[in-house]
């Protein structure tokens, strides 16, 4: 790999982490200010989109954790796309393999 590539596919990993951390950080600060009781709850994406319009510091938290999961997703599609674009057709079909197992099996954790 070049060392543009490393820098881009580094950059995708430092933005999501930055971005989970802070999203995580307000949510705690969030839920210190505005206490309360809040129960453990497992919510759905659009409940937590609903949650956050609503002030739930629980679904901020949970936002920052999903963006938390994705960072090495985006990784990966961020590669494939960089090794399409290189016309490296076994790297590119090693990115969608990794792609379709976490697909498939959060397909079937959802499921069960």
């Amino acid at each position: 790999m070049d060392d543009n590539l490393n820098h881009r596919i580094s950059s995708v990993l430092a933005v999501g982490m930055i971005a989970s951390i802070i999203v995580l950080f307000i949510g705690l600060v969030m839920l210190i200010i505005l206490g309360g009781d809040y129960e453990e709850v497992t919510m759905s994406l659009s409940e937590i989109a609903q949650g956050i319009l609503q002030g739930n510091p629980i679904a901020v938290i949970d936002l920052g954790i999903i963006l938390l999961i994705l960072t090495p997703l985006v990784r990966v599609i961020s590669l494939a796309v960089t090794f399409a674009m290189k016309r490296e057709g076994k790297f590119v079909a090693a990115c969608l393999i990794v792609l379709i197992l976490v697909a498939v099996t959060v397909i079937l954790k959802s499921g069960a």
